[in-house]
């Protein structure tokens, strides 16, 4: 029994491994430019070893891009649970500028995941798939956010408004990480503070036009 379980966890902990260099070199090196010898040479484990974990690349790469964006959720906001805060733009302000701080500090997900989003394959890998999946699970937490912010007193309304609301969230998202990335003299705390104000006047307008 002391066996299995020991033979367990060096499996997990070299599952662990293999998943860590994954990102570390899909991140960098995107879909075509990762390969299972980059991996093996990366970890010093067999291609055996990675192959008792993963059938082929493209479910390695699928996994590898489920797990780097639950890490990521670890930092990112949760957006199930509505901090009162008793001003709208200030929770709005408050929620863009985690946001833009976990993309900054745990990058891997967003710039593996913007890779595969922008690939255009004749057969789409598992791994792009994998990513629409994440990304619409966290589109509807945001929506469902959205909705506690704008609800007020006029429920029906922001039902409409908070998907939209998500939508733009994400892209907004998109650019700061973008901008993060190509640009390290950006005062991000500043810039986020002036894309709140922006981003939950668009709301607003929105709001007002479902009116």
């Amino acid at each position: 029994m002391r066996k299995t379980a020991r033979r367990h966890q060096q499996g997990e902990e070299s599952r662990l491994r293999i998943l860590e260099a994954t990102l570390a070199i899909a991140a960098e090196r995107g879909y075509d430019g990762t390969s299972i010898a980059l991996v093996t040479e990366a970890t010093g484990l067999p291609p055996s070893s990675v192959y008792w974990h993963f059938r082929n690349k493209d479910e390695l790469l699928a996994e590898t891009l489920e797990f780097s964006y639950r890490r990521w959720r670890e930092t990112a906001p949760t957006w199930r649970a509505r901090v009162e805060t008793g001003d709208p733009a200030e929770e709005v302000r408050d929620r863009l500028q985690r946001a833009s701080h976990s993309i900054a500090d745990r990058p891997e997900f967003w710039r593996l995941g913007l890779m595969l989003g922008l690939a255009n394959r004749s057969k789409e890998p598992a791994a792009r798939r994998r990513y629409i999946e994440v990304r619409t699970e966290t589109r509807v937490a945001i929506r469902t956010w959205w909705e506690q912010v704008l609800s007020g007193d006029a429920p029906e309304r922001a039902r409409d408004v908070a998907e939209r609301m998500a939508r733009f969230h994400l892209a907004v998202m998109d650019g700061l990480y973008m901008g993060i990335r190509s640009d390290r003299g950006w005062n991000l705390e500043r810039l986020v503070d002036l894309i709140a104000d922006g981003v939950y006047a668009q709301a607003v307008a929105w709001l007002g036009e479902a009116a």
